[in-house]
Formats: structure tokens, C-alpha cells, sequence
């Protein structure tokens, strides 16, 4: 993955082979956006105890709509808004990975 910066070089994303991540797309700072080539969909992360009230508000309104969530001792993905044939275990597949990577500047 190749890193992408902001105008005060601090990782706001990255881009991979066929599509791209970003941690924060909304003005509240919440969620991101991740493209695998035609397909996109919204995530964050988030923790019952952890998270702040724009997360938990963000985490009330999803779980309403069609969702996936992949939950990892209490640390959750949750994905939302997918368009698109790519499935929610590719997307999934991709966020760990940019996680991984240590360029998710979101935990």
C-alpha cells in the first residue's frame, strides 16, 4: 500500500492495486471510504467504551440498515453503505490490512 497524505503530512488514507482507503470522508471526522475497483463502502472502527459520542450515535444509526460487522475482542469494523459486487470480507480484508500496515490513523 502506498501512503496518502495531507497537506500537513499525516496519513489520511492509502492506495492499493486495484482501489483505495481513507480514513475520514465526513466533516465529524467518523467514518471512511474504501474503493476496490467498482465497489465502494463506508467503515470505522469502534469500542463500546472507547469511542466517542459521534461514534456511538454513527454505531446506532448503522446497526438499523444492512451492515457487517467483524468484531475482534471488543474492537469492532463495521462496514456500511457497500455499492457493489465486491464483498464485505474483501473490504474487511483490505481495512486489516491498512491497519495492519500502521497507516490507519484512527485507532
Amino acid at each position: 500500500m502506498e501512503m496518502l497524505l495531507n497537506d500537513y503530512d499525516m496519513v489520511v488514507g492509502a492506495k492499493f492495486d486495484n482501489g483505495t482507503i481513507q480514513d475520514y470522508i465526513d466533516d465529524k471526522n467518523t467514518y471512511g471510504l474504501i474503493r476496490i475497483e467498482d465497489s465502494t463502502a463506508n467503515w470505522f472502527l469502534f469500542n463500546e467504551i472507547d469511542s466517542d459520542e459521534e461514534s456511538k450515535k454513527l454505531y446506532k444509526d448503522v446497526i438499523k440498515k444492512e451492515h457487517f460487522i467483524h468484531d475482534e475482542f471488543g474492537e469492532q469494523i463495521v462496514i456500511f453503505n457497500k455499492v457493489g459486487k465486491v464483498s464485505n470480507e474483501t473490504f474487511l480484508k483490505k481495512i486489516n490490512e491498512y491497519i495492519d500496515d500502521g497507516l490507519g490513523q484512527i485507532i
